[in-house]
């Protein structure tokens, strides 16, 4: 095959030769409109030049885009594929994929090819880690709602990339879709890898140093918020992680974000919920053995606002539970909070939607064998209705096969149980049951293996 140039078009040459005759087909393709660069995509696959001058162009002709087109974001993928080690081609291809698929252009692609482009796109940050403009094309492409939550990808592996890319650099816009993504992967990953994770320690230090940052500038933004949750993610169901966080001042930090914030409901949720975590880790209860600190969280535990003191309630709740020897401040200040805890919980009107999201129930089961202490069964239970009810589908399925229902039963059935533990247990009760009616009892609980990055 002959090529040659003709008005910054390329135009393909197939020459037959059949005895003494010639026969000259021309197919003309280039950057004047989307069929020709597709055409030339196509045809030029294997050659880097080509593929990089086409999409070139059309990056520039897909800045507005009415509609998805997946042919042409197919023939992206095949030059990214084509061309791994090419620098020019993957920032030009990484820059068509922005375009390709922002804002409603990815509803329109089908999930297999954002698949393909979304491992294409984090080969390429793994291949040019230190090309600042390639690391901003992919993270624009993948701080997408449609591929963060419905395409199948590496989780893991995308979520180590980004946080190596956040301690590399300080752009402020992009760091705030830097953490927008982590805190959403970070919620998709298994309890395994999220401690795995979590176990960098300069992970939970770089997210650490921006909430002082913003706390310092006395800033609520939504950097602010996406770090708050990304640490409340990666710290859920971890002791390694949460023990990173104490160990890097984490509690002090938090405190004072508390203190800068008094009225911000919304970071004080994610505060507390991170801190909840804390309070869910036995070893680290000495910690949290502070006046000052257990005064605030007594403080929140009464705010109007439900989802702040449901928080403040658990942090108490797990630090009540182990018993007065474990107790090291005032045994009167331990008395009062069992009193406020109760009172505080009945107070609570019903959220109308799901206000929190659990990995597992494994962290309520201790709690629910506190019949001294009714106050910490209560905020258990209640805890259990309220995500079973909102979500039954997910959260009915999940208690019974953890074992739940022999617990709850447990509770019905001793004389000693809190007349308001004993109504919430037979509510859940009640929709348990009414869900293995319409659904069948699942197979006895099983804990998933670790899943292995790839």
């Amino acid at each position: 095959m002959e090529h040659f140039a003709c008005r910054n078009q390329l135009c393909f040459l197939r020459k037959w030769l059949t005895g003494y005759y010639r026969l000259w087909h021309f197919r003309v393709s280039g950057e004047g409109n989307a069929t020709q660069i597709a055409e030339a995509l196509r045809r030029y696959s294997e050659r880097s030049f080509f593929v990089r001058e086409a999409l070139f162009h059309l990056f520039s002709l897909t800045h507005v885009m009415d509609r998805a087109t997946p042919e042409m974001l197919k023939l992206v993928v095949l030059g990214m594929r084509n061309h791994p080690s090419n620098l020019p081609v993957q920032l030009a291809a990484s820059a068509c994929v922005f375009n390709l698929t922002k804002q409603d252009l990815a509803a329109g692609m089908p999930v297999r090819l954002l698949a393909d482009v979304t491992h294409l796109l984090l080969q390429a940050m793994e291949h040019f880690p230190n090309h600042q403009q390639l690391q901003k094309n992919c993270l624009l492409s993948l701080c997408s709602d449609r591929i963060l939550q419905d395409v199948p990808f590496n989780r893991f592996e995308a979520a180590k990339l980004v946080m190596q890319w956040l301690c590399n650099h300080e752009d402020q816009n992009m760091q705030r879709m830097a953490v927008a993504i982590i805190s959403i992967l970070a919620a998709k990953l298994s309890t395994e890898q999220t401690a795995q994770l979590g176990a960098e320690l300069f992970i939970v230090r770089q997210l650490l140093q921006i909430v002082k940052q913003k706390t310092n500038q006395n800033l609520v933004d939504t950097t602010l918020k996406f770090t708050l949750s990304a640490l409340w993610n990666l710290t859920d169901e971890s002791p390694t992680t949460c023990r990173h966080f104490i160990e890097n001042q984490g509690l002090e930090l938090f405190m004072k974000v508390l203190e800068s914030f008094p009225s911000e409901s919304s970071i004080q949720q994610k505060v507390l919920g991170l801190l909840n975590n804390i309070a869910e880790v036995r070893e680290l209860h000495s910690e949290l053995m502070l006046k000052n600190f257990i005064d605030h969280i007594n403080k929140l535990l009464h705010s109007v606002e439900v989802e702040v003191s449901y928080f403040a309630a658990g942090i108490i709740a797990h630090l009540i539970s182990r018993g007065e020897e474990t107790w090291t401040l005032s045994s009167s200040l331990r008395n009062t909070l069992v009193e406020q805890l109760h009172s505080a919980i009945l107070k609570w009107p019903t959220p109308e939607c799901e206000m929190v999201a659990y990995r597992s129930f494994n962290p309520f089961f201790p709690l629910l064998g506190c019949f001294s202490t009714p106050g910490v069964q209560l905020w258990a239970v209640w805890a259990m209705q309220h995500v079973c009810s909102k979500n039954p589908a997910r959260y009915c399925s999940m208690l019974i096969e953890e074992g739940g229902l022999r617990q709850l039963y447990h509770i019905k059935e001793n004389g000693d149980t809190d007349p308001d533990v004993q109504r919430i247990v037979n509510a859940i009760l009640d929709s348990l049951e009414k869900y293995i009616v319409r659904h069948g009892k699942p197979p006895p609980y099983k804990k998933p293996s670790a899943t292995k990055p790839n």
